[in-house]
């Protein structure tokens, strides 16, 4: 009787150590609630000047 509540004991903390482990640091901050048509996630950071500068040589090259 001991030996199988030791079996079950353990391996319910086995199963509690796999359920925390599948949460992965990237998915802690994510967005679980969603709004149509409004984008709820972090902001941007702006582009600098050099990349403004590049990204409209870049377009300039293209043809409409």
């Amino acid at each position: 009787m001991v030996e199988r509540r030791s079996l079950l004991v353990g391996l319910c903390a086995l199963v509690a150590g796999a359920a925390l482990q599948g949460c992965r640091k990237e998915e802690q901050d994510r967005v679980l609630y969603f709004d149509k048509g409004t984008y709820l996630g972090k902001s941007d950071e702006p582009l600098t000047e050099e990349q403004v500068k590049a990204l409209r040589q870049r377009a300039s090259g293209q043809v409409m």
